[in-house]
């Protein structure tokens, strides 16, 4: 029976997502992804050229995906702000797993460094870049909403309530095939909230901005 063909780059990216999080990354390549989406290999290397393309783009997908759930989480356009922004924002993550479950096991479980090298073409690592600007963009939203302060301290307050402590309970509940249920999401929004009780420290004498390096998607 022949397989489906393939045509559209979210139908191949979801056949590679699943190579990559069903066993070893390094088991995908371009001929392994045309194989297993019945698309040539013709096909394959004129959607991404190489495999850290590849890879890069399914990183992309993954990163947009829990970008756009924690746009709709701080709540454009309603009431929602401060301290509960902040807490629905960090349990976007666990609606992430649910929705996207390969995308975020790629997301939390891969480092994006062990994924694919830095030499990506210039236009993939502008879409990289576009999109960790934005979510630094969002945890100084998020610092400015609780302490009316977009400095480096408050922005890494925020980092550890949005990603490292939803990303070290999602990566175990992985790791370990368990369910994120309500369970979970219930201790993680008891730890947020116990965090932004915690007073800052003064200023920095020089007001910097948020670091734009990557956020880590496991610790």
């Amino acid at each position: 029976m022949s397989r489906q063909r393939l045509h559209t780059l979210d139908d191949l990216l979801d056949v590679a997502e699943q190579i990559v999080t069903s066993g070893d990354p390094s088991g995908l390549t371009l001929r392994s992804l045309a194989a297993a989406a019945g698309a040539s290999n013709g096909t394959i290397y004129h959607a991404f050229g190489s495999k850290d393309v590849l890879l890069a783009r399914l990183w992309l997908r993954s990163w947009c995906r829990l970008r756009d759930l924690m746009a709709e989480a701080m709540g454009e356009g309603t009431e929602t702000s401060g301290e509960d922004a902040v807490v629905a924002v960090a349990l976007t993550p666990v609606e992430f797993v649910r929705r996207f479950p390969a995308s975020a096991r790629l997301f939390f479980v891969q480092r994006r460094d062990q994924l694919f090298s830095a030499d990506v073409p210039p236009e993939v690592e502008s879409e990289l870049s576009a999109v960790q600007e934005k979510f630094v963009e969002v945890l100084i939203a998020l610092a400015r909403g609780v302490w009316d302060r977009g400095d480096r301290i408050a922005v890494e307050a925020i980092a550890v309530c949005v990603v490292d402590l939803p990303g070290g309970i999602l990566r175990r509940c992985l790791l370990e095939d368990r369910e994120a249920d309500a369970a979970t999401a219930a201790r993680l929004e008891a730890a947020v909230r116990a965090i932004l009780t915690v007073p800052l420290e003064p200023r920095p004498a020089k007001t910097t901005p948020a670091d734009p390096s990557t956020p880590r998607s496991n610790p």
